[in-house]
């Protein structure tokens, strides 16, 4: 809808220039062969970043150090997925990402079903494949840290919270700077925290989901009118296209 509004193409690449310049989530998906069978997603593991005592505050090094990996990663094939995902993954992908990348996939990796978005369509009895992200991948490039409590279970297992410097999508997803795009609000809300990291180092906290909710409000209307906006375009599109 936003590509026909827009009136954005006919080139594909000018129009995948437009949706990851917007921020937007997207696919470029591609018909090949339907899976053999189910391909379970992979076990989160403990994150990529580590597991810290209780009370871990970390500064300018911690996230320079978090940056470094990060970029290492985004450089690799799995860049493209990161681009895909728009919002907050995007961004942080955005400036270290090839952008011809993202106009040559999905990668072979995707088309043979590892770490992929599958879509089946039942009348064309087609399988339609992309590059997508797996929940480790997510972690490492929202820079996020297990951090003790100092809490015990029953069973005697120490228990941790999940806290990262960026928001990791679940709690982007809800947050009142999610508009479907990246807008200036964001960008300006970007560089701020971005700034006092680098600038004030110490100043800005890792946080958990809940803590991030909490202070993204903003706007509280936006995640709903998003939503909303999506129900309505879907409806759209099906009408259109007689689905």
């Amino acid at each position: 809808m936003e590509i026909a509004r827009r009136n954005w193409g006919p080139q594909t690449a000018d129009l995948l220039q437009n949706l990851i310049k917007g921020g937007f989530s997207f696919n470029t998906l591609s018909a090949y062969f339907p899976p053999t069978g189910y391909i379970s997603p992979p076990q989160r593991k403990s994150v990529l970043l580590g597991r810290r005592p209780c009370g871990f505050s970390p500064g300018l090094e911690e996230y320079c150090s978090y940056e470094h990996r990060r970029d290492i990663f985004l450089r690799s094939v799995r860049g493209r997925a990161a681009i895909l995902s728009g919002g907050i993954i995007a961004r942080l992908a955005r400036e270290v990402v090839n952008v011809n990348d993202v106009l040559d996939g999905p990668t072979e990796r995707a088309l043979h079903g590892q770490n992929a978005l599958c879509v089946w369509d039942p009348r064309q009895k087609a399988a339609f494949w992309d590059d997508e992200l797996t929940e480790d991948e997510i972690d490492l490039i929202c820079g996020t840290y297990e951090i003790a409590t100092g809490i015990v279970s029953k069973d005697g297992e120490p228990q941790y919270a999940i806290k990262s410097w960026w928001p990791r999508p679940i709690s982007w997803k809800f947050c009142g700077l999610n508009v479907g795009y990246w807008s200036s609000d964001a960008e300006h809300w970007f560089q701020s925290r971005l700034k006092g990291i680098l600038e004030r180092p110490g100043s800005i906290k890792i946080l958990s989901n809940n803590q991030w909710r909490s202070t993204l409000k903003f706007n509280k209307d936006a995640p709903r009118l998003s939503q909303k906006n999506d129900l309505l375009a879907a409806e759209y599109l099906r009408s259109f296209l007689k689905f």
